[in-house]
């Protein structure tokens, strides 16, 4: 499937890009959207981010479609699961990320960004997503 058209309100020249992963981190083991995922992929957008999606397991516009997140995410890359900066080209990603979300330390350490503990149940308390707001909030100000 081809990348749907960026947004509007997505800037031409962002201030990072921000590669996000999907399964535990952006999504819960059982397909959902982890709560505040919305609202964190919008305000990186305000904030004048890039944001990206990628995954081991490909690209995963099945889950930008099925939630609804065109408005909010440039394109979506196969996440390289080792050899993390080495294997970028190779898999077709044009640009290494400036900051990653990942429930994975080894691809945080390999890019930098923030490592994010997988979901929990009881899911309506997790909170985990609002860290990556103020975490870049903490490395901008």
């Amino acid at each position: 499937m081809s990348s749907p058209e960026p947004s509007p309100a997505i800037g031409a020249t962002p201030r990072a890009r921000v590669f996000i992963d999907v399964d535990d981190t952006l999504l819960t083991w059982n397909w959902r959207l982890r709560p505040f995922a919305r609202e964190v992929l919008a305000e990186l957008g305000t904030a004048g981010f890039a944001v990206y999606l990628w995954s081991g397991r490909g690209k995963r516009w099945d889950v930008v479609n099925t939630f609804g997140l065109a408005a909010h995410v440039r394109d979506c890359f196969e996440k390289p699961l080792f050899h993390h900066r080495e294997r970028l080209a190779e898999l077709g990603v044009p640009f290494a990320p400036d900051y990653v979300v990942d429930d994975h330390a080894e691809v945080v350490a390999a890019f930098g960004g923030l490592c994010v503990r997988p979901p929990h149940e009881p899911l309506e308390q997790d909170r985990e997503l609002l860290r990556v707001l103020d975490d870049l909030r903490g490395r901008s100000g």
